[in-house]
């Protein structure tokens, strides 16, 4: 039987790029967050300005020059969310995000084009004078992740600036975890939504540095140099977009 030339430069659905992670969004992408099939900003990880990630395109890690947000992994796993591993199919394929509709496997320019064009931040998704604008501001301000990484070296060198260093980390640490708190508490906002708001939590943050954070009854939190750490090379890290993109 003749069957139709099908070219290999049309997507064949084959679910490679979503099982490498969800795509970052773009300013395009704002209407998937509003209407009556809105999806929910638990499906949103924030990744702040000045958090290292690995920029594919330079080929090394390098701190964010502005946040970016993206969809999640499914739980346990890198593959978006919004991907089933069963179906081979992703449950929005027909609304997808702007850099599933630009990522060819064959020929990535557009999405490399595209990948720091007009990304979304939390405000674009957040009503004029929300509430928790003003709490995201002080969380910013309190937990510069910025910090993080001068930090942790000045705490692997030791000393007197590594005792500071530890200190400071500590209540970062601390700080962190009472604003995860006090958004449940006070605003009902439950931690499926705090990655959103506040970004990936401490322990996460301070893994990625060579810390490890550990829960200490006297002290609260106690920070440990990870052994098994060892300096991003330039093309490892952790990529936060499609693929071909930091």
């Amino acid at each position: 039987m003749n069957t139709p030339y099908v070219s290999n430069t049309l997507c064949q659905r084959c679910g490679t790029c979503c099982l490498k992670g969800g795509p970052a969004l773009h300013q395009a992408d704002a209407g998937l967050f509003s209407g009556q099939e809105a999806l929910d900003l638990s499906l949103v990880v924030t990744f702040r300005a000045g958090e290292p990630v690995f920029d594919q395109p330079r080929g090394q890690v390098l701190p964010l020059e502005r946040e970016l947000l993206k969809l999640r992994g499914a739980p346990g796993a890198t593959a978006c969310a919004l991907y089933s591993p069963r179906l081979r199919a992703c449950g929005l394929y027909q609304r997808r995000p702007e850099e599933c509709r630009a990522l060819s496997c064959q020929d990535t320019s557009a999405l490399a084009a595209m990948y720091d064009k007009n990304r979304l931040c939390r405000p674009d998704l957040l009503p004029k004078g929300h509430p928790v604008l003003a709490v995201i501001a002080e969380h910013e301000s309190l937990v510069p992740v910025a910090r993080i990484v001068p930090l942790a070296e000045a705490f692997r060198k030791g000393g007197q600036p590594g005792q500071e260093a530890e200190a400071e980390l500590s209540r970062m640490a601390r700080t962190d975890a009472a604003f995860r708190v006090n958004l449940a508490e006070r605003a009902g906002i439950g931690p499926e939504y705090h990655d959103f708001f506040f970004g990936r939590e401490a322990r996460l943050l301070f893994a990625a540095a060579g810390l490890a954070l550990r829960q200490d009854a006297r002290l609260g939190c106690r920070i440990q140099v990870d052994p098994l750490w060892r300096e991003p090379a330039t093309n490892q890290g952790q990529p936060i977009g499609a693929p071909h993109e930091r």
